[in-house]
């Protein structure tokens, strides 16, 4: 198992190198990232899956370009590590990166992660990298880990009415029930939602609007993603909450705090989306909304 958590580590690496690149690529002090991949931890007796989930955030200070993690978690055949810090450096202008990182489990044992990233292939908002390193037990052993992570820029929406800092996000019709793929939506191509929009910017103060398409009610709630029986499911944390959002009808919501919002379906939880507020006010409180009638 500590061949396991040492992995974990790795992945938290592979974030901060990858955030490093598309900060290159669209750079810019505000912007916000999610970082997904899927990977190998390789010992003498073993290969074990592993998959990453974070969310950070790109500014410049000086002439330096710092990370911040905002979340992480990171899961290694079947186990879970919460990300807590990490450091990274660009080379050759973000073609490759190295990363230096810890990540603790739930006991409370921390590992260290060493690790390069190459950059594989990039669009205008995603970047692939491939991402070698060791990780180190607190015994002193090392693992060797090898993945593929995708980063994916928070796009900006600008809200329908100039005068007005309203976003409308559609929970599609058919979410509640994927296997009729009623859900299915073309946007560039064929790709498979059940919001409109999987993640999305917005500045302090803003509102999104979520109206429901769908056949059956929804209840939405923010939160953080844990793995359960090798699936996704979330837990709430208080912040956002919406009741039950009938079909046909619409709910909103006015964000004052910045930071990512990962908001996901009490009853259905493979639906899920994230929020990025930044800081276009000074106003410290998150807002709460009511369902429209």
């Amino acid at each position: 198992m500590r061949l396991t958590y040492v992995t974990s580590l790795v992945l938290l690496g592979i974030l901060a190198g990858i955030s490093a690149q598309n900060a290159n690529a669209q750079l810019g002090v505000g912007k916000a990232f999610t970082l997904e991949g899927t990977g190998y931890a390789i010992s003498d007796n073993s290969i074990l899956p592993a998959s990453v989930d974070l969310q950070f955030i790109i500014s410049q200070k000086g002439t330096t370009t710092e990370f911040t993690l905002q979340s992480g978690l990171l899961n290694i055949n079947g186990k879970d590590l919460d990300v807590s810090s990490f450091t990274g450096t660009l080379l050759k202008n973000g073609q490759y990166f190295r990363i230096a990182a810890k990540a603790s489990d739930s006991d409370g044992k921390e590992f260290s992660l060493k690790a390069l990233g190459t950059l594989i292939a990039k669009t205008q908002t995603n970047s692939i990298y491939s991402l070698t390193g060791t990780l180190g037990d607190p015994a002193g052993k090392s693992t060797k880990l090898i993945y593929t992570t995708k980063v994916s820029e928070f796009t900006t929406t600008k809200p329908a009415d100039s005068k007005k800092k309203e976003i409308t996000i559609r929970i599609l019709k058919g979410s509640a029930n994927p296997e009729e793929q009623t859900y299915k939506e073309q946007i560039g191509g064929f790709s498979f939602k059940f919001f409109s929009e999987d993640r999305i910017s917005i500045g302090a103060g803003g509102t999104i609007t979520f109206v429901n398409e769908d056949v059956v009610s929804h209840s939405l709630k923010s939160g953080t993603s844990r793995t359960v029986s090798g699936q996704k499911a979330f837990i709430a944390d208080g912040k956002v909450s919406s009741g039950d959002i009938q079909p046909g009808k619409s709910w909103s919501v006015t964000f004052q705090e910045p930071g990512f919002y990962r908001i996901f379906d009490e009853k259905y939880q493979w639906m899920d989306t994230t929020i990025f507020v930044s800081k276009d006010s000074s106003s410290k409180t998150l807002g709460s909304g009511n369902p429209h009638n």
